[in-house]
């Protein structure tokens, strides 16, 4: 019953969760730029 399937809708969402993946390491990534800025910005102010 399972024959029917076209393995292009299984790519579509494999490229799907992969650009779930990039984008939430880009914004793991982009926090951790701000938090480090954040620190050095706190840093700067105390010494």
């Amino acid at each position: 019953m399972t024959d029917h399937r076209t393995p292009t809708r299984a790519g579509t969402v494999y490229v799907a969760q992969r650009r779930v993946a990039i984008g939430m390491t880009l914004g793991v990534l982009a926090g951790v730029v701000w938090t480090v800025s954040m620190i050095c910005t706190l840093a700067s102010w105390i010494f």
